[in-house]
C-alpha cells in the first residue's frame, strides 16, 4: 500500500519533532541558554551537510565525537565548576560582555583586540540574553567550521585519505579541546588563520586575479589582525608575501628587489590607512611611529607577572636592530621547546613538554615531507611551512612563559599537523 505525500510529510515532521524534543526540554530547564541549545542541532546540521566531513563515515563520527566532547566540557564549565584554563581570560571576557549588555552600553565594533571580542559577545547577548553556555557554544561552532577549512587545505595536498586522522589529532589535542570550548578568542583566531591560509593557497594556484577571492582573503586577515593586537603584525607580513607573489605571477615583475620595494610600499600604505582609522591597533601605530621595539618590550614586560614560575628566562634585546636579530633565535627556540626536562615542576609542565615533543616531531617530518614533494604540491607545502614559521615567530616576540605559549601554539599547530601527520601515518603503515 502506497503512503500519501501528506502522511509521509506528517511522519517526517513527527520524527524531526522527536529528535528536537530533548533540546526543547533543555530550554525549559535553562531558558537563558536557549540560543546555545539551539546551536547544538545547528552545528550537527552543519557537520552533516559538509562534503569534507561526510565523504567518510569515520571522519563524520570523529567530528561528531569532538563536538559532543566539547559540549560536555562547556556544560561542565558553565553549570558545575570552572575547568582548568577557564579561570582568567575566559571568565573576564564573559563577565565584561555581560556587564556591557546589562549596562546597555553601546556596542563598539570599531574596537580591536580583547575589546572587539567582548563587544561581539555583548552583541550576541543583547539578542539572546546573558548566557555563558551560549558564548561557549559559539566558540564550539566556530571551531567545527575551522575543521572544515583544515580539511580543505589538506585536500589540496593529499586528497581526503587522511581526513579522519587529521580531525582526531586536531580536535582531541587536550589544549585544543579546552581553549576552543570556552569564551576565548582562540577558536576565532584558528578559523580566521585557516581561512586566510586557504584563500591564499587558492590565490597561489591561480594565474589570473580573482576579485571575490581577494576580498575573502583580505577580510579574513583583517579581522584576524583586529582580534589580537599581536596578530596585526602577522596580517601585515602575510600581506607582504601576498604582494610579492602577485607582482611575480600577475604583473611579471622579475626583479626581486623591485617586487620587495613595491610590496613594502603597499604594506606601508595599508598600515597607514589603519593608523588613521578608529580600528587601528597599538601595533600598527608603533610600527608607523618607528617604536615597534618599545611596543614589544612593553608587551613582554606586561606578561612577566603572569605565571612567573614558567618564564623562559631569555630576553629579547631591543637596544638596536643588530641585538634584536642576535637574541631573537634564542627567544624563538625558548618559545618552541620550553619547558626543557629540568624546568618541569608541575603536571601542566609535563603536558607542555609532551606537546612540544609532538610539535618538534611534526616539524622534522614536515621538512622531510616537503623535500620529496614536487610541482604544485611542493609550492603549496612551502607556503604552508612559511606561514607556520611566520605565525610562531611573531607569537614568540610577545610570549615570555610556556603557560601562555600553549595557547599561542594552537594556531600554528593546524598547519604543521597538515604537513607532518600524513608522513607519520605512511611510515607506520609501512612497518605493519
Amino acid at each position: 500500500m502506497s503512503i500519501s505525500k501528506k502522511t509521509l510529510a506528517f511522519k517526517n515532521f513527527l520524527i524531526i519533532l522527536l529528535l528536537l524534543s530533548p533540546f526543547g526540554l533543555l530550554i525549559l530547564v535553562k531558558p537563558e541558554d536557549w540560543l546555545g541549545i539551539v546551536l547544538i542541532p545547528m552545528t550537527i546540521l552543519f557537520i552533516l551537510t559538509q562534503k569534507v566531513f561526510i565523504k567518510n563515515l569515520w571522519t563524520t563520527i570523529s567530528v561528531l565525537a569532538i563536538l559532543f566532547t566539547k559540549i560536555i566540557i562547556s556544560l561542565t564549565n558553565s553549570n558545575y565548576f570552572t575547568i582548568y584554563g577557564a579561570n582568567d581570560d575566559a571568565t573576564t571576557f564573559f563577565q565584561d560582555a555581560a556587564s556591557i549588555t546589562r549596562s546597555n552600553i553601546t556596542i563598539n565594533f570599531l574596537s580591536n583586540g580583547a575589546e572587539l571580542y567582548k563587544n561581539f559577545l555583548a552583541f550576541i547577548y543583547n539578542f539572546s540574553g546573558v548566557s555563558k553556555f551560549t558564548g561557549e557554544m559559539l566558540s564550539i561552532l566556530v571551531f567545527i567550521i575551522s575543521i572544515s577549512y583544515l580539511l580543505k587545505i589538506a585536500q589540496m595536498l593529499y586528497g581526503s585519505k587522511y581526513n579522519t586522522y587529521l580531525v582526531s589529532f586536531f580536535g582531541f589535542l587536550p589544549s585544543m579541546l579546552i581553549y576552543t570550548s570556552i569564551t576565548m578568542r582562540e577558536p576565532y583566531q584558528i578559523l580566521l588563520f585557516l581561512m586566510a591560509t586557504y584563500f591564499f593557497m587558492q590565490i597561489y594556484r591561480r594565474s589570473q586575479f580573482n576579485l571575490i577571492l581577494f576580498f575573502k582573503f583580505m577580510g579574513s586577515i583583517l579581522i584576524l589582525g583586529l582580534l589580537h593586537k599581536g596578530l596585526m603584525l602577522f596580517m601585515l607580513l602575510i600581506l607582504l608575501i601576498y604582494f610579492l607573489h602577485i607582482f611575480k605571477t600577475h604583473f611579471n615583475f622579475k626583479s626581486l628587489f623591485l617586487r620587495l620595494i613595491v610590496s613594502l610600499g603597499l604594506v606601508f600604505i595599508v598600515a597607514q590607512i589603519l593608523s588613521f582609522t578608529d580600528i587601528s591597533t597599538s601595533t600598527t601605530e608603533s610600527l608607523m611611529d618607528g617604536n615597534v621595539f618599545s611596543y614589544i618590550d612593553d608587551y613582554r614586560e606586561g606578561s612577566i607577572n603572569l605565571d612567573a614560575r614558567a618564564q623562559y628566562g631569555v630576553e629579547l634585546n631591543t637596544n638596536n636592530l643588530f641585538t634584536a636579530l642576535y637574541t631573537f633565535p634564542f627567544v624563538f627556540m625558548s618559545y618552541m621547546i620550553a619547558p626543557l626536562p629540568w624546568q618541569v615542576s608541575s603536571v601542566i609542565d609535563v603536558y607542555a613538554l609532551l606537546e612540544n615533543f609532538i610539535r618538534i616531531i611534526l616539524i622534522l617530518v614536515s621538512i622531510r615531507q616537503i623535500k620529496y614533494m614536487q610541482g604544485e604540491k611542493k609550492k603549496n607545502a612551502n607556503l604552508i611551512f612559511i606561514l607556520f614559521i611566520a605565525i610562531e615567530a611573531l607569537w614568540s616576540l610577545g610570549t615570555v612563559n610556556w603557560g601562555t605559549a600553549v595557547r599561542h601554539h594552537l594556531i600554528g599547530y593546524t598547519l604543521i599537523l597538515i604537513l607532518g601527520l600524513p608522513f607519520i601515518i605512511e611510515k607506520l603503515r609501512e612497518r605493519r
